[in-house]
């Protein structure tokens, strides 16, 4: 079904008040999106915040009385650069797969989705079947390719390992690929224990990943290796936790961190790491380290 899409840009104060105005004219979807790119992290706890800029996407039937509309708009509230345009029917899963591909992360580590042929990749290929999903990590961010940089330089053979916030549980994966001989997927939202959960069949290393829910992770045994991509407040307030999850001269290694937040990342887990090493992508940060 093909739509008329109206597009327009707002502010973070009036953002709501035209959503409401649009669905009052039968739009039957409305969206925000980040005018001037003013990334957002790490919110406050229950707020939902948006940025200074808005720009605001709604669609309408294609018998839409576009002129009325604008003219309502222009009335009650203030907006800019309102335009319509056809948006054509598309198999929206096909718009997908035009802009995933195989991807390489360091020397060895590929991660593949499922509508493309492996059989190119070089023979040495550490490969993980990964389609994108709604769970955070299938290495596009930079955060996960860090990640993954780190444990195809620092291949873990033969340790035990606990990706701790594992989203899709790509870490954990490639952990196992990479030769560790347990993994323990750790996350907070039931959504990305399910996305792991199927990650890890699909990848056939359900014999050796183990999945939990942060509810139920009780007492886990210290591990060789511990690696985080969250965020830098939680990393903080888990450090002490993080300690006691890692054997003596066992290594951690730490993503989600911005330039700015190094500082306390460094302070905080200098403490029971040493050998602390910074490698940065952009304004993001990874932290490796070994316990003392």
């Amino acid at each position: 079904m093909d739509w008329m899409q109206l597009t327009l840009q707002t502010s973070k104060d009036q953002a709501d008040f035209v959503s409401e105005i649009l669905t009052g004219l039968e739009s039957v979807s409305v969206t925000f999106l980040d005018t001037k790119d003013d990334a957002i992290f790490e919110p406050p706890v229950g707020e939902t915040p948006l940025w200074q800029h808005v720009t605001i996407t709604a669609l309408f039937d294609l018998e839409a009385d576009q002129a009325h509309i604008k003219q309502m708009l222009s009335q009650i509230c203030n907006v800019h650069e309102a335009s319509f345009e056809l948006l054509k029917d598309r198999v929206w899963e096909n718009e997908c797969k035009k802009d995933f591909h195989a991807m390489q992360f360091g020397e060895k580590i590929w991660i593949c989705p499922s509508w493309e042929d492996d059989s190119d990749l070089p023979n040495d290929a550490v490969i993980i079947d990964m389609d994108p999903g709604l769970a955070f990590g299938t290495g596009t961010h930079q955060t996960t390719d860090l990640c993954l940089q780190y444990l195809d330089a620092n291949a873990p053979k033969n340790c035990t390992v606990i990706d701790y916030g594992s989203g899709t549980g790509i870490l954990a994966i490639a952990a196992i690929k990479l030769g560790a001989t347990q993994a323990i997927a750790v996350d907070n939202d039931p959504q990305a224990v399910v996305a792991t959960i199927n990650n890890i069949e699909t990848n056939q290393c359900q014999d050796k990943i183990n999945v939990l829910h942060t509810d139920d992770e009780g007492k886990l045994d210290p591990v060789d290796l511990l690696i985080a991509n969250i965020l830098a407040n939680p990393l903080v307030s888990l450090c002490e936790h993080f300690s006691g999850l890692v054997k003596s001269n066992g290594r951690i290694a730490l993503s989600g961190i911005m330039e700015n937040q190094l500082p306390m990342i460094l302070d905080a887990y200098g403490e029971y790491f040493e050998h602390l090493k910074v490698v940065q992508k952009d304004e993001w940060c990874c932290v490796s380290g070994q316990r003392k």
